[in-house]
């Protein structure tokens, strides 16, 4: 049994993926991880809009998720892209900003608690490839996908704290999704934002000049399904498909499932077991056909 993990799940998830968590539940256990839950956990809190509103107040929440973690004597895996951009810059702040560390440990030291940076915050991507491993995890594979998918890696997860590879975890979901058995194929656009952050600003503009140019780039492509490590990326889609058409647009609509969905499947889960029947049509219809 591997070091005891925490479990960071965001909002989105719990919320309105739940089969999301029912995923990451069933394949860790599977793959021999033990996760704990994070009790009192709150929001990372949100990475674009309150950040820049008052950074303070979202450092100090963050690092009050992070103590818990701290306190729990876990690690902590994070499985939303936002949530991870969140934990991981706040935790780099208050590792390099001494004066900012001493404003926060003020405001953590009021209600009782503290975050001293001892433990390892990763991307659930990043857990799996470099903590379980590819080869593992391939050889772990039941029912593998066998069907051309088109990537979607969502902005937040090109986010480095130091100054490398910025494509190294987009390169390790690709990994993780091909050791399932599915060829990934490339449509030009992979790091076109989805649109989500604008959405809550303009609606019409995020469907015309972020959804539309990725869904007709993925539309001349063979793919049969979209692949996410997103939460807030996947709803984008599933909801936005069928608003693009509302605007005039003619478009195909794709199966869309996040990268735990689809190592759950391929890990032996029914659909029913992961809320898959709860889905819009063409993501109900495409993992009954293969693994229903």
């Amino acid at each position: 049994m591997m070091n005891r993990q925490a479990f960071f799940l965001g909002c989105v998830i719990p919320l309105r993926f739940p089969g999301i968590e029912v995923a990451a539940r069933r394949v860790f256990s599977q793959l021999g991880i033990q996760c704990v839950d994070l009790e009192g956990y709150t929001c990372c809190p949100e990475p674009v809009v309150l950040g820049l509103t008052d950074r303070e107040m979202a450092l100090a929440i963050s690092a009050r998720n992070l103590a818990l973690a701290e306190k729990a004597g876990a690690d902590l895996i994070v499985l939303c892209n936002g949530c991870y951009e969140t934990l991981i810059e706040a935790d780099d702040a208050l590792r390099h900003d001494e004066a900012m560390k001493a404003r926060i440990g003020q405001l953590l030291a009021s209600i009782g608690t503290r975050y001293d940076g001892t433990i390892k915050i990763k991307h659930f991507i990043e857990f799996l490839h470099e903590d379980v491993g590819v080869e593992r995890i391939a050889k772990a594979i039941t029912r593998p996908v066998e069907v051309p998918v088109a990537l979607h890696y969502g902005c937040h997860l090109f986010r480095e704290t130091q100054p490398v590879d910025t494509w190294r975890k987009p390169r390790m979901m690709k990994d993780l999704v091909e050791a399932m058995g599915a060829r990934c194929v490339d449509y030009g656009l992979e790091e076109l934002c989805c649109g989500f952050p604008i959405s809550q600003f303009d609606k019409r503009v995020a469907l015309e000049e972020r959804l539309l140019p990725k869904l007709r780039a993925v539309g001349k492509t063979n793919a049969e399904a979209l692949a996410f490590c997103c939460p807030a990326c996947l709803n984008q889609f599933e909801t936005g498909q069928g608003a693009v058409g509302d605007l005039g647009a003619d478009v195909d609509s794709y199966p869309c499932v996040h990268v735990l969905e689809l190592l759950a499947l391929s890990l032996g889960a029914r659909p029913a077991d992961l809320c898959l029947d709860d889905r819009s049509g063409p993501t109900r219809e495409f993992v009954e056909c293969f693994w229903g």
